[in-house]
């Protein structure tokens, strides 16, 4: 299942991003260079949506910011390391310098996003 959600051309290194949402929109882009978003902007705005119900910190230096919605085409994973750590979650003070953004359709009745996550871990 992963090899078909994460290609290599989702994965950036050396991010140099310093805010929590340009590093996601970083990531957001790739994603719809790779044909798995509708727009940009939608998607962009779904995952920012998602991130503000609970910031996605999971531990150990990581963000798992995602979003299942209506502008999602295809599951699909892009993976970014940043060059320096980003403050996450302001609540916490958990910082991040790996970031795995997780897309899924919105009609997903498999419930993909939490299997992706259950692999991830």
């Amino acid at each position: 299942m992963m090899e078909s959600i994460i290609q290599k051309e989702c994965i950036i290194f050396d991010i140099e991003e310093k805010e929590k949402n340009e590093a996601i929109l970083t990531l957001v882009k790739r994603l719809k260079e790779q044909g798995a978003i509708t727009t940009t902007d939608k998607f962009y705005e779904d995952v920012l949506a998602r991130e503000k119900l609970s910031p996605t910190s999971i531990g150990n230096d990581i963000g798992l910011p995602h979003g299942k919605t209506e502008n999602v085409l295809r599951p699909a994973i892009c993976f970014g390391r940043l060059k320096d750590k980003i403050l996450w979650n302001p609540e916490t003070g958990e910082l991040a310098n790996i970031i795995i953004l997780i897309a899924v359709p919105g009609n997903d009745e498999e419930n993909t996003h939490i299997k992706i996550i259950s692999r991830l871990a």
